[in-house]
């Protein structure tokens, strides 16, 4: 299973955690296919307006006789929209005052959530993560000597 950002915001007063946001920040397919619906549908209006105008600019080009180019213009559009869709919307929280409190890898929204929900303090989750043992590398071990050649010279310094 591949894992995905998802950024999280709080609205500006901070107390009330069940109304964070979670914005999954990767491609978006459902953006490649319907791009100004898409922006539509997550309150993007400015974007979606521009959006719209420029699909409706590049179908008048190819009635125009650039029937080619117009299919590649619309699909660039589609990629653009597809790939910044998620960025705009962060953006939009942030405008509006929203704090960016967290940012993890996730495999889908519900795991999202757990990650995020079960480590605050009075969910029910632990409010901090135990503490890890020493790691094997960290601790002070023997050393093997150098060898006595290493690499294209001679350990000694002689060429």
């Amino acid at each position: 299973m591949a894992l995905t950002r998802f950024i999280v915001f709080e609205p500006p007063e901070g107390q009330r955690t069940k109304d964070a946001v979670f914005v999954r920040d990767a491609f978006s397919f459902w953006a490649l296919l319907f791009t100004f619906l898409w922006l539509f549908r997550h309150g993007l209006w400015i974007a979606g307006l521009a959006a719209l105008g420029l699909s409706v600019a590049i179908t008048l080009l190819g009635e125009q006789g650039f029937e080619l180019t117009a299919a590649v213009l619309q699909a660039l559009l589609g990629i653009l929209i597809a790939l910044e869709g998620p960025s705009l919307r962060a953006a939009r929280y942030r405008r509006r005052g929203w704090r960016e409190v967290a940012a993890f890898q996730a495999g889908d929204l519900a795991e999202a959530e757990l990650r995020y929900y079960g480590g605050r303090p009075g969910s029910g989750g632990p409010a901090t993560p135990p503490a890890l043992a020493a790691a094997p590398w960290t601790t002070e071990r023997h050393k093997p000597a150098p060898a006595r050649t290493g690499g294209f010279f001679d350990a000694t310094g002689a060429r």
